[in-house]
Formats: structure tokens, sequence, C-alpha cells
């Protein structure tokens, strides 16, 4: 049975993602038939012995989990235990080909087309520190005063709008795709106000949601669309109890600095 599988490349040699098991040099792996001899089948045990694949919707699993990480295709057999789509263990396993970055990107996108949520970029999300475009001073202002009057509500109401069986995967892998540039880039001066809008971006690939929790709006219009919207501008909103800033470039620069007290005089 045709699988996929996710494994760290070190070195030339293959890596598992969570249990750091050492799967030898890449050229002495490649076709080579493994069993588990161990194969534990109870379905309840977390992380117990068993080779781990699964389909292309499984992948966002551990896709985005280390930058060293690459996608293998896999054939299985013997005794399985599927818990999901994002965990399934076999007890026997055979390597046979590491897929091209563009190829899992193909593979990927194909699989969204058949999804009801936007599966392709909660895998390759957009990086808004990356985005290149110019400066809109005076639509960037209206998006932040209405940003900042929804941001507190936009953790809570996205985590329990979305389906638990999706979130934790959707989650980890954007968060881990845009983390080192965003949250590197500004932590110093924002608490955690920048996860509110990765929560509002994580929004945006569900459109199937059209009533999100605990904050009034319109059915079928996200609430959260001014957060969407100055991530797709490329400007990051932070905020450290003061003033709001609006960071923008790989460098994170500040090109907007304003108080509440200024930001609730503006216009709509």
């Amino acid at each position: 049975m045709k699988k996929y599988k996710v494994l760290r490349l070190v070195k030339g040699e293959l890596i598992s993602p969570y249990q750091n098991f050492n799967y030898g040099k890449l050229e002495n792996v490649l076709g080579k038939k493994m069993v588990c001899e161990d194969f534990d089948d109870n379905e309840n045990e977390d992380c117990s012995k068993r080779f781990y694949a699964t389909d292309v919707e499984g992948l966002i699993y551990s896709l985005n989990k280390h930058k060293d990480n690459r996608v293998f295709e896999v054939e299985t057999g013997g005794r399985s235990v599927i818990n999901s789509e994002y965990k399934q263990g076999f007890e026997e396993q055979t390597i046979i080909r590491m897929l091209s970055k563009s190829e899992v990107k193909k593979l990927i996108k194909e699989q969204s087309k058949t999804m009801d949520w936007d599966y392709y970029h909660a895998c390759y999300p957009v990086n808004p520190l990356k985005i290149n475009k110019p400066f809109d001073k005076e639509k960037a202002l209206k998006l932040l005063k209405e940003w900042a009057s929804v941001s507190g509500s936009v953790g809570g109401s996205v985590c329990d709008s979305v389906c638990d069986s999706v979130w934790d995967s959707v989650w980890a892998s954007v968060w881990n795709s845009v983390r080192d540039s965003v949250w590197g880039s500004v932590r110093d001066s924002v608490g955690f106000s920048v996860w509110d809008l990765v929560y509002a971006y994580i929004s945006s690939l569900f459109p199937n949601v059209k009533r999100w929790k605990y904050i009034e709006h319109e059915e079928g219009i996200n609430p959260f669309q001014s957060g969407i919207d100055l991530w797709h501008m490329g400007l990051v909103p932070s905020f450290d109890g003061e003033f709001w800033r609006l960071h923008k470039g790989e460098k994170a620069e500040v090109v907007l600095e304003i108080t509440i007290e200024e930001l609730r005089e503006v216009k709509e």
C-alpha cells in the first residue's frame, strides 16, 4: 500500500521526526524492506513501536516540524493501526524514494482541491514579512483600528470554531513556518500579540466556517478579515500595551507607530 512519510535528512542519514530513530544512510535504506518485530497493535497506545506513514492529507502533521524534513514515498504492509489521517502505523515498510519539494507541493495542491479548507496554504503559508508591496498608510491605519477592536477575541474564537481533528496540525504547521522570521524579528516589544495575527491568518484557511464563536458578526463574513488583509499587505501589527506598531520587510522594520488614543481618532 503506497503511503507517504516525513523524515529528517541530516548529513545523508534519515531520522524520524518525533522519536529521532536513525534509519541509517539514505543510499542504504532506499528499497530495503523493514519489519517491526515487536509491532504494537494496541490502538490506545501513543508513540508505539510501528512504522508511521500517511496519505497526502496527513503530511501536514510533521511536514514543517523541522527545516530538514523531507517527504518519502513508502510501501507499507502487514498489520496496521489507523488512529486518524495523521497517525497510521504499520508492521512493514519499504522506503521507495525521496520526493522533490516541487513534487510534494503539487501533491498537496491537488489534495487541497478535494477538501473544504485550504490545506495547501496551511502546509505552505504566506510569510507576510516576505511580501514586497508599497506601504499604504491610510488603508493600513483603518485596518489596524479594526484589528485592534477584534484581536483580543481571535485566539479563543478560531481555536474553538475549527474542527478539533485538524486544529493542532494546522496551528503547528503555520506557526513553524513563520515563527523564525515573524516572531523572531519582533518578539522583544510585543508580548504575544503576534500570535493573534497567526490565528487570523489560520481563520482565512477555513472559508467553510460561517459563524465564528464568541464574537458578534454577520454570518459568512470573517470578523478577523482586517488582520488577514494586513497579513497579505505584508504588515505585521504588534502591541506592547501602549503603542501599536506595524512591521514590514524581512527585517520587520517599524513603518508605523501609534498610541491607543491616537488610533481611536483614526477615521473609518
